[in-house]
């Protein structure tokens, strides 16, 4: 069953609540809202998504948000839940942007931008641990992937995504 407009909006917000470090830190709070708790994607039709939204222009969660609001409640769906994801982030900014001067570079300050960061970390590990067990699968991908992660390591940003994410899916067609 397709959730109504105000179910997009309660679950887009709590994903832009919680994507503080933006990319692939929301991909596990959208799998959270929109597989395991809506049950409006099935993993597949997730993994799917987290693919097309990473190649497309702008932030993961815009994307997401915009495609699961569309494919679920039409053209008023993708802009309730579009605008229910990028609503958090603003308030922050413009909060941040009131108050950065008073968290200050004194320890506590510092302490709590790193302790931040690190929570950052953790979830930016967690997708990729979920996302790279459901296409990760033989000893076959799991070179393509170590030697796409290599490039993009060894190279230190010299190279594009994009270019090793067309280069994979043309090794991997060509390949199989």
């Amino acid at each position: 069953m397709a959730p109504s407009l105000w179910q997009l909006v309660q679950s887009f917000l709590l994903i832009g609540l919680g994507a503080y470090g933006g990319g692939m830190v929301t991909i596990p709070l959208i799998q959270h809202e929109i597989v395991d708790k809506g049950h409006w994607l099935t993993f597949s039709e997730f993994s799917r998504l987290i693919a097309i939204a990473q190649m497309t222009p702008g932030p993961i969660a815009v994307n997401a948000a915009t495609f699961v609001g569309f494919t679920q409640g039409g053209l008023a769906g993708a802009v309730v839940a579009t605008g229910a994801v990028v609503l958090p982030g603003l308030a922050l900014l413009v909060g941040l942007a009131l108050f950065v001067d008073r968290l200050g570079e004194d320890g506590r300050g510092r302490a709590a931008r790193w302790g931040v960061q690190l929570g950052v970390v953790s979830l930016i590990l967690y997708a990729t641990w979920n996302f790279g067990a459901s296409v990760v699968v033989d000893r076959w991908s799991l070179a393509l992937a170590v030697l796409s992660f290599g490039v993009l390591v060894g190279k230190e940003g010299k190279v594009h995504p994009i270019v090793v994410i067309l280069t994979g899916g043309i090794a991997w067609s060509l390949l199989f």
